[in-house]
């Protein structure tokens, strides 16, 4: 687990309404995305998946500034993209093949990818993500966490309210 951080700084505010303002769409999972495969029991038919807001879509003016952070400096591509969790929904243990950011990128390996997930609200109880074998609760606003290639990874919103994170799928 060398390559998973957590950092904790809040040098850029950002309102959630602005967030839960975004044109959510779900993205359709069980038994269409082949990272979830081995998940085929009926009981993950409806909790299975999230909600997305991705490019081309317009971002709000706070991620350009995220992105310029020391942290992110280093990254020669930085793709945003906002996910919300609604309760109930999963996404259980999986690795990510980045099929499409190869394909744009014209990258032969996921190694080479990292990908960062930034809290937008303090820990909400029932609010969880697991990165190999470590659940990661009790983070604050602007807290994020990453990891490099294809490193099985998990969230759960077992709450009563949404959870919202922005995602950067980067690489030198």
């Amino acid at each position: 687990m060398d390559d998973i951080k957590f950092y904790n700084f809040n040098k850029i505010d950002w309102s959630i309404d602005e967030i839960e303002n975004l044109d959510f769409r779900f993205v359709p999972t069980y038994q269409i995305n082949p990272s979830f495969d081995h998940y085929h029991h009926e009981r993950y038919k409806h909790v299975l998946g999230n909600d997305a807001y991705f490019l081309p879509n317009v971002m709000p003016s706070f991620v350009d500034e995220i992105m310029k952070l020391e942290p992110f400096k280093r990254y020669k591509v930085i793709t945003p993209g906002f996910h919300r969790l609604q309760p109930g929904m999963i996404l259980p243990l999986h690795k990510d093949p980045y099929n499409k950011f190869k394909k744009i990128y014209n990258l032969d390996s996921s190694e080479s990818i990292t990908r960062i997930i930034i809290f937008m609200q303090d820990y909400i109880p029932g609010h969880y993500i697991q990165i190999e074998n470590e659940v990661i609760t009790n983070y604050t606003k602007g807290c994020f966490v990453q990891w490099k290639g294809e490193t099985l990874h998990a969230a759960f919103n077992l709450g009563t309210e949404n959870r919202y994170t922005l995602q950067l799928t980067c690489y030198e």
